[in-house]
């Protein structure tokens, strides 16, 4: 017999209770991969045998795991479905397991600690009786909507027949994971126990349901839910009206929503192994989607980025015990908060009263917008305000770890401020500059420890916003950079490691969609138009609204320093330049693209008088390419560079920097479903009618030539390689 850890163990205490024990070596988490899930099947073939000669008696699903119970199934090997018939047959394959657990003669109890999601959640259905500890650990929820999927081992057929359909189409159709104790409201949990004797209350509850002591306490259903749930008319209405919220959302583009409505319905009355079969076939449709292929593209990426540091790299970060945000505004502001949030004390310094009471205050109003929103306990927002210290001196800074710096956006203000603020510093501390488009390397000349100087560039609004790019100056070390990585995580944002150029990378790729604006503009195009066709390609918001947030006065500035950098391929239009010589800076002085003092946005007539603008001029298609494939080009230019890893981190940055559609799977993904030759015969038309900003980027000729793919690892290169390289000969 072999001593291999397996992923799962067999065992019979003295009152023959059998605990299966689910403990996936090498990995802190447990998932349902083909592997456990063969496993898993054997363990069942030998309960089978086993309760057949008495022994054992009831049956508990227990983690080895601290704080996951099961974490879902494996997503690499979703992303290898082939087609439909082959997500069905492994959809079947999981119900067939789960199934077989459910039929074994003896109380089956899932004991729940930490997370248990997707498969874990299937699982524990499958099972007579739900337990859960009350860790704050303990969350349980069915997320593969986030996925493009629905759930597909059993969970979209049982968990409507344990907590009804509303319940199980909230729980469904939003992803979102219950903690213990909601969980137990909602009927998904049947009793719910302290952690701290955990195990003991589970063996009590496994003898009491062999004895048959142990009953189901189901949540309290008024009259409403009763018409709802067991009428026709009512199920009519109940389905209909999530249809229409689903459509009114996200319309027909996430069509795994549309379809668990559908399975749900279709199989509810159905015998179970036939309900089974309805889930199974829909699992096939939706896993093959383009709109599934890219949200599990994005998750992987997501993942892949909070391990994007190379382990000898990673073994060099320090833990964050204390930071220092620089500067009370909105940002400085936000990024306070964010770290009180999350149990870090902070230190908010200004050089002026009243913008640092704005900035406390600031801090105080998202603390308790998180607390009203269930993000934060409602208890815990003043306690996690206490974290927030302000100053107007550097005397406090003496035993920080990280100082984050957010002062206004020139480089000679942020320069003086790194000179005035690392004298008080002790020497292992970070300067992390917020900076959306200086160069941390020249920011860094002036530090008396340059290799202590990074780039750590949140979004705004900070509190919602996952993305943060982490830029590596040519003397920037390994132990700063590995240090700020550790801090984002722990921060909640996903960070993306980017090199050292102007506008690092989504303000690079923001920069030409932007500027695009303003030739469309002079060309015919309508205001209104503009916008309408990029929202109804699947953006928050149209260029022209996102130009009134942003600034007139500031995209100006960013459209004159990105020429600077790189030339007539990002040469300002003049629209910018006519607006803010009207005197018009956007939504600030309610003077932008839009008017902002009525209850309704409209267009303003000083605008549409100013371009002439007969909305007739430019087809949508022409809006989208021109927007977006001149974004695209540039992403070429980025690679080629190596401003990034590769190609998933510019769709990964994009999507949560900016809000590109993410059932388009990032801009690279949606130049991908064109081809790489379509696109550049689409930029040399482009080129011909509009000028040399469209001419194809090298690396997307080449590309074109090869009939490669936007996506391939072959376009991947190591971001801040060339300013290490650089940093080192330098040091020789």
């Amino acid at each position: 017999m072999s001593d291999k850890p397996t992923p799962l163990r067999l065992e019979i205490d003295a009152d023959k209770i059998a605990w299966l024990i689910f403990d996936a070596p090498d990995s802190q988490v447990n998932l349902l991969n083909l592997q456990v899930m063969r496993h898993l099947d054997r363990c069942l073939a030998e309960l089978e045998w086993r309760v057949a000669t008495g022994h054992p008696i009831a049956l508990v699903i227990w983690s080895g795991k601290p704080d996951t119970f099961i974490a879902g199934a494996d997503v690499n090997e979703i992303a290898e479905i082939e087609d439909e018939e082959d997500g069905r047959r492994k959809s079947a394959m999981g119900q067939r397991i789960f199934n077989r657990l459910g039929r074994l003669g003896i109380p089956k109890i899932a004991a729940i600690r930490g997370t248990c999601l997707g498969g874990g959640t299937e699982l524990a259905l499958a099972c007579d009786w739900r337990l859960a500890s009350d860790a704050p650990a303990t969350m349980i929820g069915l997320p593969e909507i986030k996925l493009g999927l629905i759930p597909g081992f059993g969970g979209s057929v049982r968990l409507p027949r344990l907590v009804g359909i509303q319940r199980a189409l909230s729980m469904i159709l939003t992803g979102r994971s219950l903690s213990a104790a909601n969980a137990y409201r909602y009927g998904l949990v049947d009793q719910l126990f302290d952690d701290a004797g955990f195990r003991g209350s589970v063996t009590q509850v496994a003898m009491d349901a062999v004895l048959g002591r142990v009953e189901r306490v189901l949540p309290h259903a008024t009259a409403r839910d009763r018409f709802l749930e067991d009428t026709r008319l009512g199920r009519r209405l109940l389905f209909r009206s999530a249809r229409k919220r689903v459509r009114s959302a996200s319309g027909t583009r996430y069509p795994a929503a549309l379809k668990a409505i559908d399975v749900i319905k279709e199989s509810l009355d159905l015998p179970i192994d036939e309900a089974l079969a309805v889930e199974a076939e829909a699992l096939g449709e939706v896993a093959t989607t383009n709109v599934c292929r890219n949200l599990v593209r994005l998750f992987r990426g997501r993942r892949a980025a909070n391990r994007t540091l190379a382990p000898e790299i990673a073994a060099q970060q320090r833990e964050v015990k204390k930071v220092a945000v620089l500067g009370a505004g909105v940002m400085g502001g936000g990024i306070a908060e964010l770290a009180a949030a999350h149990d870090i004390p902070v230190i908010l310094k200004d050089i002026d009263r009243e913008a640092l009471d704005v900035g406390l205050r600031r801090a105080s109003e998202l603390l308790q917008k998180a607390g009203k929103r269930g993000i934060i306990a409602p208890e815990e927002v003043g306690l996690k305000f206490a974290l927030v210290h302000g100053t107007l001196s550097y005397e406090r800074l003496g035993d920080v770890d990280v100082v984050i710096e957010a002062v206004v956006e020139r480089l000679r203000v942020k320069q003086q401020v790194l000179r005035d603020v690392e004298a008080e510093l002790p020497p292992h501390a970070v300067f992390a500059t917020n900076t959306s488009s200086l160069s941390v390397t020249e920011l860094g000349r002036v530090a008396a420890r340059p290799d202590r100087v990074v780039g750590l560039h949140f979004f705004n609004p900070v509190d919602r916003m996952p993305l943060v790019e982490i830029i590596r100056g040519e003397s920037s070390s390994d132990a700063a950079l590995a240090t700020v990585v550790r801090l984002a995580r722990r921060l909640g944002k996903t960070p993306v490691l980017v090199a050292d150029r102007p506008g690092f990378i989504v303000n690079r790729l923001l920069a030409p969609y932007l500027n695009e604006v303003g030739f469309l503009l002079n060309d015919g195009a309508d205001v209104a138009r503009i916008d309408r066709t990029l929202k109804e390609f699947g953006l928050p918001m149209g260029p022209c609204r996102l130009l009134d947030e942003v600034g007139f006065d500031v995209a100006a500035h960013v459209a004159k320093e990105m020429a600077r950098a790189f030339g007539d391929r990002m040469r300002p239009s003049a629209a910018l330049e006519t607006l803010t010589d009207l005197g018009r800076l956007g939504k600030k002085n309610d003077r932008g693209f839009y008017t902002y003092s009525d209850r309704e946005e409209r267009v303003d007539r000083e605008v549409r008088r100013a371009f002439a603008s007969g909305g007739g001029g430019v087809r949508p298609e022409d809006i989208i390419d021109r927007c977006l494939l001149i974004s695209v080009n540039e992403a070429m230019y980025a690679l080629e560079e190596g401003v990034v890893a590769g190609p998933g981190d510019i769709d990964l940055a994009m999507v949560l920097g900016t809000g590109f559609p993410p059932f388009r799977g990032g801009p690279l993904a949606w130049a991908e479903s064109r081809g790489a030759r379509s696109v550049c015969d689409r930029l040399l038309e482009l080129q011909e009618r509009h000028g040399d900003r469209f001419a194809p980027a090298p690396g997307l000729e080449r590309l074109a030539d090869a009939n490669g793919s936007f996506t391939s690892d072959a376009l991947r290169r190591d971001p801040g390689a060339r300013g290490e390289a650089r940093r080192q000969r330098r040091e020789r």
